[in-house]
């Protein structure tokens, strides 16, 4: 928390192993701010209860500032240690522009023998009080140092006698768990200030949450490593049985993939980043911390600041023309991949997610479970819209394609296999494409064979159903859950199921796909109906007639979709019953979870629109749109705009965004033929 006029500003910088057992952060204003810790510590009551650590930072007024800005500081101070529960441990630090002096025997279980004699301010009363009313020990007064190890403050003037205004405190019961505490000015920062330590024997436990499933890639750099990998690979598989139950087949093929994978790679193996920084640099910086303090030393450490930072900017500029020269490399070659690598390697690391997530109600949230609890609830509501209250009016069912029906064959499963790109995310399952594309025949065969069982039973392994869904920032504040674009990561091998069923499906569905939808064909395109729109208004505006266009855009029109509607929709149109089937399979019992800030959210079920991040979403969301804009203008007044080469040009669709043509104003803008109708249409598909 940081004043915008840069007057002052208070923050809590934790390790890598104590933000694993941040449980809630509490901002208060540009003075104030805490976290809550999970400690080791079990309360006597409840064993199963841990005490948390409480921290607060704080930074109070000078003593030359009024008084009501001192009665209000500490009017938020005691606030903010009433919302420590009972069973924390508190502590309390910062510089409280307070001198102590030595304590009375009244004011002894306050703090130690061994503050610094000084003669007691205004503010040392106030924090004297305040540790006092909280059950408050100064922990920094109970250790004997040398008096420069108890000092905190360095005055501008060498006249004026250094002293202790910056305190850590601590609950008065937990003061023998202090094991020392003294201030340091041998650091780097520069500041008039020392930087006070306290050693504290309490024990951090991170915060129970579901852990990521790493992705398990093959990267196989030559065909002896790949060739040893199908070998084991066909070694787990053959000492499993082919089941009968697809469940259970398939976590056979999984638990044997793994196996391989681990079998022939270290999957903990980490690559390190390289280091910009030289040796030159880093023996300045110990140069640097040799350096006395006090004023006769300005100068020296002056010198050696400004060679450090010149040689940082050398060392920086260094890198980047190495860095620089291997883009150049890899564009010329034409790695994208390694370009696009080397790109965000030396770009800013942006997260998705912003840190601040609010509630509905704008509120913010300091708890670190709620963020996440916070975005699952979100997506649930997105993805789980109610049922549409409306039915299909009386549409005539067409004759069913005739097209295969039979389980899928070894060449499509190869074919599917070979459609995978490569570096592509994983699923929640873990399994990466290049594992199912280096596979080899074994795998291929092993997935014909699980895959004919599912043809034969309609039914779908549990796991081929979960997804995970990652937010992504689009516009507006990044505290709003509703600014973000939730995209689904679903299992590969759903994905090669899919692909087989849309290749079957797709020729004859292309040739019953109205010509005014663009979006989601192959070999087509948004843009070609960009430039039909362009040439309609050209040719109209040539021959002097009027041209009314109205825009639609439907709202979450993917995630809206009415399932049983779809089911509909899919048999009026003439797909077999078969394949209707096994996408009611990939639709059933679907669940998602919420992966944020390296955590994976609670599960929940999914129960409308089209699952995103799977091959036939958009080719399912075009029998939609084509069945609603068919009822649509059979029943309502749209008239659209003649061409003379042929009929009326009424609509044009842009996947979910629709274009309406029209040469009456006034009908264009009723409400009636407008707006009203198509609503009750469009309720009753998209449930909106």
């Amino acid at each position: 928390m940081a004043s915008s006029r840069g007057l002052a500003g208070v923050g809590i910088a934790l390790s890598m192993r104590a933000e694993q057992a941040l449980l809630e952060w509490i901002p208060i204003n540009s003075r104030l701010c805490a976290v809550r810790l999970n400690g080791s510590v079990r309360t006597r009551k409840d064993r199963d209860t841990r005490r948390c650590l409480f921290v607060v930072s704080a930074y109070a007024p000078t003593d030359c500032s009024s008084d009501e800005v001192k009665d209000e500081f500490y009017r938020k101070l005691s606030e903010l240690l009433q919302k420590a529960k009972r069973s924390d441990i508190v502590l309390v630090g910062g510089d409280f522009n307070a001198q102590i002096g030595s304590l009375n025997q009244t004011e002894r279980h306050l703090g130690g023998y061994f503050s610094v004699p000084a003669q007691r301010t205004d503010n040392g009363d106030r924090l004297l009080q305040l540790c006092s009313d909280n059950r408050l020990f100064l922990a920094n007064t109970n250790f004997k140092h040398k008096e420069r190890h108890r000092l905190t403050w360095r005055p501008p003037t060498p006249n004026q006698r250094w002293t202790q205004i910056d305190n850590i405190a601590i609950s008065h019961r937990w003061r023998g768990s202090v094991e020392d505490c003294r201030s340091f000015w041998s650091t780097c920062l520069d500041s008039d200030h020392a930087l006070i330590r306290a050693r504290i024997c309490l024990r951090l436990t991170g915060r129970k949450k579901a852990t990521l499933k790493r992705p398990i890639r093959t990267e196989l750099s030559n065909e002896k490593t790949k060739n040893r990998f199908q070998e084991q690979l066909s070694s787990h598989l053959g000492s499993s049985e082919d089941e009968a139950d697809p469940d259970v087949a398939w976590k056979d093929i999984q638990a044997a993939v793994e196996a391989a994978v681990t079998s022939i790679s270290n999957l903990n193996h980490r690559v390190s980043k390289d280091q910009w920084i030289s040796s030159k640099s880093i023996t300045l910086m110990d140069s640097r911390k040799l350096v006395p303090s006090g004023s006769e030393h300005d100068e020296e450490r002056q010198q050696i600041r400004s060679r450090l930072r010149k040689s940082l900017r050398n060392d920086r500029e260094q890198w980047w023309a190495t860095k620089a020269k291997d883009m150049e490399k890899a564009a010329t070659v034409g790695n994208t991949r390694q370009l696009y690598r080397l790109i965000k390697e030396t770009g800013i690391n942006k997260s998705s997610v912003s840190e601040i997530i609010s509630e509905k109600d704008d509120t913010l949230i300091c708890s670190q479970s709620r963020r996440l609890e916070r975005w699952a609830e979100h997506f649930r509501e997105q993805f789980s819209w109610p049922s549409a209250t409306l039915q299909l009016p009386s549409i005539p069912r067409e004759r069913e394609w005739n097209i295969e029906v039979g389980p899928p064959t070894l060449a499509e499963v190869h074919k599917a296999i070979d459609n995978l790109k490569r570096g592509r995310a994983a699923g929640p399952d873990g399994l990466a494409p290049e594992v199912f594309k280096d596979g080899g025949p074994i795998l291929a065969v092993r997935l014909t064979n699980i895959l004919a069982k599912i043809w034969e039973l309609d039914v779908i392994p549990s796991d081929w159903s979960q997804s995970l869904i990652v937010p992504i920032y689009k516009k507006g504040s990044k505290s709003s859950c509703d600014n973000h674009r939730g995209i689904s990561l679903t299992n590969i091998i759903s994905k090669i199921l899919a692909s087989i069923i849309i290749k079957r499906l797709t020729k004859t569905r292309e040739l019953q796909t109205r010509e005014n939808q663009a979006g989601f064909r192959p070999g087509r395109g948004c843009i070609d109906h960009i430039f039909t729109i362009r040439q309609v208004l050209e040719h109209r505006h040539t021959y002097r007639r009027p041209t009314m266009v109205v825009f639609l855009d439907l709202k979450a029109a993917f995630d809206s979709v009415d399932r049983e509607i779809l089911w509909q929709c899919l048999s009026l149109k003439g797909v077999p019953q078969k394949y209707i089937n096994l996408i009611k399979a990939l639709y059933s019992n679907t669940t998602s979870r919420v992966r944020a800030y390296g955590e994976l959210s609670s599960s929940f079920a999914t129960s409308s629109g089209v699952r995103q991040g799977c091959l036939l979403s958009p080719f399912l969301f075009n029998f939609i749109i084509d069945l609603l804009m068919e009822i649509t203008f059979s029943s309502t007044e749209f008239s659209g705009i003649d061409l003379l080469p042929g009929g009326p040009l009424i609509d044009l669709e842009y996947a979910d965004d629709i274009v309406l043509f029209g040469e009456d104003s006034d009908k264009m803008q009723s409400s009636s033929s407008t707006k009203l109708q198509c609503q009750n249409i469009w309720n009753a598909l998209l449930s909106l």
